[in-house]
C-alpha cells in the first residue's frame, strides 16, 4: 500500500514537472475564448474591448481556467498570431509600437543622484509582463528619489472636490495596489491611477478621451502609461525634464523608446526625494508635470 502511495506521488510530481516544462519559452495571454470561425484550427482570446488575438491551437502549450469564462493560454514563444485592435481612421499605425504594450521594458541602470525606494517592495515580486509582461527592476542611481512606502491602512474613499486635489494627496492614497484587488504583471499606470482616483480625481473613473484601456474589474482603473501621460499634459501648469530637489510634487512620465515604447508613470516628491510608484527609471527621458 505504501508503495502504491509513493508511486502516486511520483506520478503527480512528474505531471507537475511536465506542465512546468510546457511553459518554458512561452508567453502568457488571458481573456475570454472561443474557436476562431474564420481560421480553422485557431482559437480567439478576447483580452479586452480593444484587443483580440487569434492563436493556432498547436502553438498553445498550456492553458488555465481563471473563472467567469476567462482563460490564460501559454503560447509558444515566436509563434505567429493575429491581433485585432481598435484604430482611428487617418491615424498612423505602427504594429511594433502597439505590440510593445505587451513586452516588458529592460532593466533600468541606476544613475547617481536619482530617487531610490524608501521602504517596502517596488511592484510585484513575481511579475511576468507589461500589462502581461513585467518591466525589469530599475537600477540604483545615487541621488535618485527613494521609494515612499505604501499606506498600510484601508483604502480611503474619494470625496468630490471642486479644485484639483494636491499631488501630495495622491501620494497619501498610494497603496501599491488597485482597490479591486486585481493585478497585472506590470501595474505602473494601474496602481498610480488608483491613487489618483481615490484622492479625488474622479475624471479618471468617468469616460475620458485620454483613457483607452482599463482593468477588467468593477474599479475600471486606467492601465496604460501613455494614456496617463496624455492626461498629465492636459492638467499641467508647469513642466520640466529634470528632477530637481525642493520643487514640490510632480507627475512623471519616463520614456526611452529605443528600450521600451510603453513608458512608465510615477509620482515624485522632490522635497523628500521620494517616488510613489512601481519603479523609477532615471536613465530614461523625464517628462514632468505639476499643477
Amino acid at each position: 500500500m505504501a508503495e502504491n502511495i509513493m508511486k502516486g506521488q511520483q506520478n503527480d510530481l512528474s505531471s507537475l514537472m511536465e506542465r512546468a516544462a510546457r511553459r518554458d519559452c512561452t508567453v502568457p495571454f488571458e481573456g475570454y475564448s472561443r474557436d476562431d470561425g474564420n481560421i480553422p484550427g485557431n482559437i480567439l482570446i478576447v483580452e479586452s474591448g480593444d484587443c483580440v488575438y487569434s492563436f493556432a491551437k498547436s502553438d498553445i502549450m498550456d492553458r488555465e481556467t481563471l473563472g467567469e469564462d476567462r482563460i490564460r493560454v501559454h503560447v509558444r514563444e515566436g509563434a505567429t498570431a493575429f491581433r485585432l485592435g481598435r484604430m482611428r481612421a487617418g491615424e498612423p499605425q505602427d504594429a511594433f509600437m502597439v505590440a510593445m504594450e505587451n513586452i516588458a521594458p529592460p532593466m533600468s541602470p541606476r544613475v547617481p543622484g536619482e530617487p531610490t525606494p524608501a521602504n517596502g517592495p517596488v511592484g510585484l515580486a513575481n511579475a511576468e509582463a507589461m500589462e502581461h509582461i513585467a518591466p525589469p527592476p530599475a537600477m540604483y542611481v545615487p541621488g535618485a528619489p527613494r521609494y515612499a512606502a505604501a499606506s498600510g491602512g484601508p483604502a480611503q474613499v474619494a470625496r468630490p472636490q471642486v479644485l484639483a486635489p494636491a499631488l501630495s494627496t495622491v501620494g497619501s492614497h498610494w497603496t501599491n495596489r488597485c482597490v479591486a484587488g486585481d493585478a497585472f504583471a506590470n501595474n505602473c499606470a494601474h496602481f498610480l491611477s488608483d491613487a489618483f482616483i481615490r484622492a479625488g480625481y474622479t475624471e479618471l473613473s468617468d469616460s475620458n478621451p485620454h483613457i483607452e484601456a482599463r482593468c477588467y474589474t468593477y474599479a475600471r482603473r486606467p492601465i496604460r502609461a501613455r494614456n496617463m501621460w496624455s492626461w498629465f499634459k492636459t492638467k499641467a501648469v508647469r513642466t520640466s525634464n529634470t528632477p530637481t530637489q525642493n520643487t514640490g510634487w510632480w507627475a512623471v512620465f519616463q520614456l526611452d523608446e529605443s528600450v521600451y515604447w510603453g513608458g512608465h508613470v510615477v509620482l515624485f516628491d522632490s522635497d523628500s526625494c521620494a517616488f510613489y510608484g512601481t519603479g523609477w527609471h532615471g536613465t530614461w527621458r523625464q517628462y514632468m508635470y505639476q499643477w
